[in-house]
């Protein structure tokens, strides 16, 4: 039934591919394979097993093996085979028999589901060092069972995130209903709102005529202004505790037209008629129509607003009205400009944000400290934390944000004895776990997030829809999907990316109008994309790129900031297209729309680093996308053009200097990639040297700065290479690829992990002549085992063809040119 060349064909297959002469067959598997030959070879009816018949059924054969060996076994069982018995990566593990049994046991298989296993000869014992360990049958079986854990971890995955959309639909459905009590609670503030004002005109009016009143009308007067008096209490109670619960469900419109009504009323009373209460109330509306307009992208009138209430207030303390109530309200304004700073990219945010810190320490901290004064100390502390955290000082904010959470936690954060306090305990958290994160501190990171979602998600199971908890657990779940991403656990991290996404848009849902919550949805798709990216499904995570820039272009109303962001999230979006070959869709994203260059006008008449950055971002993508075409020539020109207009940036303050440093470095690493390509090796030494520099300045702590400065570091070793210093060039590289070695041992899902492997052991192999080949046959093996989309890629084909052009005797530089 089969010729010689067909049944060595059997042999290789059954073992796994090595040649006839040094095979190791598994008796058991050679007669599955080849009763399975035979009865398709029957059923097709030929008169023999020929090559092609061998060739499709490979994957059937042992699919359908497996599938049968499993049949009848509980769910949990394939579980534990798939992931004891298969490393990571896909290799044969063995698992002491003991171990296995007690797995077994715990799944709810049958006593003698092992010894059935063993029979159906899926696995197989044996005895080593006088432990008997379990493992698969044979190698072959790998490739099957590993497809089939892949399967059910997407499936697993999949569900986990159905599971969590239905959570959310059914938290939004609740939030919904809390949001209908809200307006109906709102309707009638509203309406005792126009009383308060209809009852302060008639005072006001009352008070005129009272004057002109002869001395028997004196009681009325006395009336009247007692009148004017409660309305003005209410107008003020309705300031304090009305608009705040709108806001904590963020209800901008219905807030600042509120706002805009006492506003209005403040502004046609008489000076005589204005005392401290009527005065700070002002100030109050014009302080929650700042917040409002501010939220809503409306810059020009919350700085205005703000700037005028804090006027107002400071005029106040200097005529010597110093109450709480006052010097509450005025660092509430403060914290506002802040805010409308940062928004701006000014760098003096931080320093508003400490001053109105510094106003309220003393009420706050005392021994008689009211809850107002602590929860308006707590909101202008995590303010503080947030500014720090952006200007990179991350074991700072660390320390402002533990004071927010002691006075959190000794107000009755945990019990929601005042949820106000526990919705800024799970948002203090949110920060810091990113500064732990930035810090590589993971593990506590991942604790800090599990302990404020926690309480977050029992703040919400009683007020479904609060702003505040839902923008926590926001920011909480993206940056622990991120950190995975960077652990290379790209398929662990899209749990919490589902989480913070379903979170996101019922935060838009509840308030479409806010440029925050659209500008932190873009950011979870951008996390969703990066984790894709990494898992080498590129089109799947261009897609979510581009989802990215649709979220930010309905945010860069929202100031300088948002049109930078926008900007170099747009340069990366362009560059992922550059790289799967999609060069019309990169230029189209790099060439603002009119909204965008609307924004970036507006932004410009402010001046400032942002704008000038903005501006000068999409050469870097022009230079990106010509280094993917193959011209390294018009890359080096547009890279060098980039890094001069970056350059002549004036950066103020830690954040705008590491968004400049990593940005030039972009331009700067682009330029020695290109200069390296079109063999002008010392012009590379110093862009790459350079360009190391300049990463280093923004972190070298994180895996993610280790990965981007060993790149770097592999260019710069091969410009070395090249330039026929190999004892630099050994130097240089050595360091690398031990790192990425380490990198992948613990690599859970990363495939470009292996390309950076790849590369470094390439670079190493040009100055090693002693372990060239073994050294290019481990880079080759690697590059090939990528996902097609990515050997489809100019990135991968390039360190492909170098490699090959080295093992057959090439320089290899010259053929990747």
């Amino acid at each position: 039934l089969v010729t010689e060349e067909v049944a060595a064909a059997i042999v290789r297959f059954v073992a796994g591919g090595a040649e006839v002469e040094h095979a190791e067959v598994e008796p058991s598997l050679l007669s599955l394979i080849c009763r399975e030959l035979n009865d398709t070879r029957i059923a097709q009816g030929r008169a023999e097993i020929s090559l092609d018949l061998v060739a499709g059924s490979h994957a059937t054969i042992l699919t359908n093996f497996y599938e049968r060996a499993l049949a009848d076994q509980p769910p949990a069982v394939r579980r534990i085979v798939e992931d004891e018995l298969l490393t990571d990566s896909g290799f044969r593990e063995n698992v002491a028999e003991e171990r296995i049994r007690q797995a077994f046991a715990a799944a709810g298989a049958a006593p003698d589901a092992l010894a059935t296993l063993v029979n159906r000869r899926l696995l197989r014992i044996e005895e080593r060092l006088d432990v008997r360990r379990v493992e698969l049958t044979h190698d072959v079986l790998c490739g099957v069972v590993k497809t089939s854990r892949d399967l059910r971890k997407e499936r697993e995955a999949r569900e986990a995130t159905e599971r969590l959309l239905a959570e959310q639909r059914e938290r939004e459905l609740a939030a919904r209903r809390a949001l209908v009590r809200a307006r109906q609670v709102a309707s009638i503030c509203v309406v005792l709102a126009v009383g308060a004002v209809g009852a302060a005109i008639f005072g006001f009016v009352s008070t005129r005529r009272a004057e002109r009143a002869e001395r028997d009308a004196q009681q009325t007067r006395a009336v009247a202004l007692q009148a004017r008096a409660q309305a003005e209490h209410l107008l003020g109670y309705l300031s304090d505790n009305f608009v705040r619960e709108l806001e904590s469900f963020g209800r901008l419109g219905v807030i600042a037209d509120f706002a805009q009504s006492q506003i209005d009323y403040f502004r046609k009373l008489p000076p005589d008629l204005k005392d401290a209460e009527t005065v700070r109330n002002g100030a109050l509306a014009m302080i929650y129509y700042a917040k409002a307009e501010r939220l809503a992208g409306h810059l020009d009138a919350a700085r205005k607003s703000a700037d005028e209430a804090v006027g107002l207030l400071e005029g106040l303390r200097r005529g010597g009205e110093r109450s709480d109530a006052t010097t509450i309200a005025l660092a509430e304004g403060i914290t506002v400009q802040a805010m409308v700073l940062d928004n701006e990219f000014d760098p003096r945010a931080t320093q508003y944000s400490v001053r109105a810190a510094a106003l309220l320490r003393p009420l706050a901290t005392g021994p008689r400290a009211s809850l107002a004064a602590q929860r308006a100390y707590v909101d202008a502390l995590v303010r503080v934390g947030f500014e720090q955290t952006n200007d990179f000082h991350h074991t700072l904010a660390l320390a402002t944000l533990d004071e927010v959470k002691r006075i959190a936690l000794a107000d009755g954060a945990r019990t929601l004895a005042h949820v106000d306090m526990a919705a800024q305990y799970a948002e203090a958290t949110a920060w810091q776990v990113e500064n732990l994160l930035a810090l590589g501190r993971n593990a506590e990171a991942l604790r800090a997030g599990e302990d404020a979602d926690a309480v977050a998600d029992k703040l919400l199971e009683q007020r479904p829809g609060y702003r505040l908890a839902l923008h926590a657990t926001q920011v909480i779940d993206t940056n622990l999907g991120s950190s995975l991403t960077t652990e290379l656990r790209p398929q662990e991290s899209l749990r919490f990316q589902a989480r913070a996404e379903a979170t996101s848009l019922a935060m838009v849902r509840l308030d479409p109008s806010n440029t925050i919550t659209r500008n932190n949805l873009g950011v979870v798709h951008s996390g969703f994309g990066d984790a894709y990216w990494a898992m080498g499904r590129l089109r799947t995570g261009v897609a979510y790129y581009d989802r990215t820039i649709t979220d930010l272009n309905a945010a860069i109303k929202g100031g300088a900031q948002f049109v930078l962001l926008q900007r170099l999230f747009a340069s990366t979006a362009a560059m992922r297209h550059a790289q799967i070959g999609d060069f019309a869709g990169a230029k189209a994203i790099l060439a603002p729309n009119a909204e965008e260059r609307a924004a970036l006008d507006r932004a410009a008449r402010h001046g400032g680093f942002a704008a000038a950055l903005a501006f000068a971002t999409p050469t870097v993508g022009d230079a990106e996308i010509a280094l993917e075409r193959g011209d390294s020539a018009a890359a080096a020109r547009l890279a060098a053009a980039a890094s001069a207009k970056m350059g002549a940036t004036h950066p103020t303050g830690g954040t705008q200097q590491s968004i400049h440093d990593s940005s030039l470095g972009v331009s700067t690493l682009l330029l020695g990639q290109a200069q390296v390509l079109h063999g002008d090796f010392r012009a590379a030494e110093a862009s790459l040297r350079n360009a190391l520099v300049l990463r280093k300045s923004v972190g070298d702590s994180s895996i993610d700065d280790q990965r981007d400065l060993g790149r770097i570091s592999t260019w710069l070793a091969l410009a070395l290479a090249r330039d026929g210093r190999a004892a630099d060039a050994r130097a240089t590289i050595e360091p690398v690829a031990k790192f990425q070695r380490s990198l992948g041992l613990r690599n859970r899902g990363d495939e470009w992990q292996h390309v950076e492997l790849a590369a470094a052991l390439y670079t190493e192999a040009l100055v090693t002549p002693d372990r060239r080949g073994r050294l290019l046959h481990e880079a080759g093996a690697l590059v090939a085992g990528v996902p097609a989309e990515m050997r489809a890629t100019w990135d991968v084909r390039l360190w492909r063809d170098w490699i090959r052009a080295a093992e057959s005797g090439g320089r290899g530089a010259a053929a990747g040119r």
